[in-house]
């Protein structure tokens, strides 16, 4: 652990020598080069294309992780990777259309048994079409009226009411991606969908398909039903942001089908945003059902919480970032640690059990908490940003503490 925390020093130390680097007018004209790094074309009076952007996200990526194991067999770990190495364009075409394709060009598993990184096409992060028919239309009953079909995220916990590239810790809570609809290779799934928004309230509904295809994939598998709403109270409140969110979904599925969420039958979350300054307070709490799987301790009901407060050292620059989840199942492995650090360690080195008795990497279990305590400093808003946390972790099943440990990682992200 010592080892860990003395990482941790050096990159906050890192972080404050660069944050006194440069002065702040060099600083805002390169952020600025790097916002429109992307833009291909703007016209907005043509009749075509009105305009193309660039996409492109790259994280790259260090952690350390220190434990027990199910036996009390103590353990320490690192890795390295490109977490993320995401392009694709996106815009707008024939006035009330827009576009956006995002592919994933990296696959990096040198850390797992097998060691290989992949470049190129592994899969679409999204690729879809919309069409605003509020406009076309001009109607009267709502604000905004969208239509839309392709692969899109349907979004559940907080955490995954903003993007990858726009999250504010290390790694998403195991609990918020235990809510997600990920498809086969954890990735977002083909969907048909309205939104649409009236005053303060902003409603969602789509249909998303269980099966996986590198590209667009089809609708041969399971289906789920999805909505939610969005209610945004922020003007006339006291505090600067204000808003609810209530989502939920529904799917149907069997082992033997390509499914959504690892095969939950449903999930319910509800998400509350609060800011007031340089606070910011985000919470979600949610649960469902884990639907039928190949063992009966991985099926059962459910649910957990999530609070994430945060503040602002230095507005814009730096942001202190902590979080408490706690999760919980019926079942002895209805949950799960993240694919991430321990469950690599344990895959790396065979004497390891994390609750692995018909999984290679285990980290199942019915009862986990975790505490996170993490760093951000933006050089350039959300689009070049620094992140680094420490998170301890408790994990138990049917009674029995089956890891305990803490990790360590910090990774710099880049996006425009």
């Amino acid at each position: 652990m010592k080892q860990a925390i003395f990482s941790f020093l050096i990159a906050i130390s890192m972080i404050s020598m660069l944050a006194e680097k440069a002065s702040g007018q060099e600083k805002e004209s390169a952020c600025e080069k790097l916002q429109n790094l992307g833009k291909l074309y703007d016209n907005p009076e043509s009749k075509g294309f009105q305009n193309i952007k660039l996409f492109l996200s790259y994280m790259h990526q260090y952690g350390y992780v220190e434990g027990k194991d199910k036996d009390g067999k103590s353990f320490n770990d690192s890795m390295e990777e490109t977490r993320r190495f995401w392009m694709g364009l996106q815009g707008k075409f024939a006035t009330y259309w827009k576009f956006k394709a995002v592919s994933q060009l990296s696959n990096d598993r040198h850390n797992y048994p097998g060691d290989y990184r992949q470049w190129g096409h592994e899969t679409f992060r999204s690729a879809n079409v919309t069409f605003d028919a509020g406009k076309f239309w001009n109607v009267s009953f709502a604000d905004a009226l969208e239509i839309g079909y392709g692969r899109r995220s349907a979004r559940m916990a907080d955490e995954w009411q903003r993007s990858a590239y726009l999250t504010n810790a290390l790694e998403r809570s195991d609990f918020s991606n235990k809510l997600w609809p990920s498809d086969d290779e954890n990735g977002n799934p083909l969907a048909a969908w309205i939104k649409w928004k009236k005053g303060k309230h902003t409603f969602d509904t789509a249909v998303f398909s269980g099966t996986y295809e590198d590209y667009i994939g089809g609708w041969e598998d399971s289906i789920m039903y999805y909505a939610s709403w969005l209610g945004d109270f922020s003007e006339g409140s006291s505090l600067d942001k204000k808003d609810f969110w209530l989502s939920l979904y529904s799917q149907d599925s069997t082992t033997s089908e390509e499914r959504l969420a690892k095969g939950n039958d449903y999930a319910i979350a509800f998400v509350n945003r609060l800011a007031k300054g340089p606070w910011a307070l985000h919470t979600s709490i949610g649960f469902g059902n884990n639907g039928p799987q190949t063992s009966s301790d991985r099926e059962g009901d459910f649910g957990g919480f999530v609070a994430m407060p945060m503040y602002w050292l230095q507005e814009d620059r730096l942001k202190l970032v902590l979080r408490y989840q706690y999760e919980g199942s019926d079942e002895a492995e209805g949950i799960r640690l993240n694919s991430r650090y321990a469950r690599v360690a344990a895959a790396r080195d065979s004497s390891l059990d994390i609750n692995k008795p018909t999984d290679k990497r285990g980290g199942r279990g019915d009862n986990h908490h975790s505490a996170y305590a993490g760093l951000n400093y933006y050089f350039c808003g959300e689009n070049l940003k620094l992140i680094s946390g420490i998170q301890y972790d408790d994990l138990s099943s049917a009674g029995a503490r089956v890891y305990e440990g803490w990790t360590l990682g910090t990774s710099l992200r880049i996006w425009f």
